[in-house]
């Protein structure tokens, strides 16, 4: 991949390592929702983006879990801002 998809909705590649990120992407069908759902979405920071045939992206999420997606699933995705700072008080 690279960093575009056929859609032209995947704006990402290796350079965005360090970054927070977005990434929708196809459930695998073992996975899918009580209510039908084919796609999810990952936010958090990313660690990994290979590319290549076996190419994946590993994000972080808040919550400390690494999670690792194969980019032939991923069908979206951007850079995102940090997320906003709860007011002190």
């Amino acid at each position: 991949m690279d960093g575009t998809s056929p859609s032209g909705a995947l704006h990402i590649s290796a350079q965005d390592v360090g970054s927070r990120v977005v990434l929708r992407y196809r459930l695998d069908p073992a996975d899918h929702g009580q209510f039908g759902e084919t796609l999810s979405d990952l936010v958090g920071e990313l660690l990994e983006w290979t590319e290549g045939a076996q190419g994946q992206a590993t994000v972080r999420r808040r919550s400390g879990e690494q999670v690792s997606v194969k980019l032939a699933r991923v069908v979206a995705g951007k850079v995102v801002p940090p997320p906003r700072q709860k007011p002190a008080g």
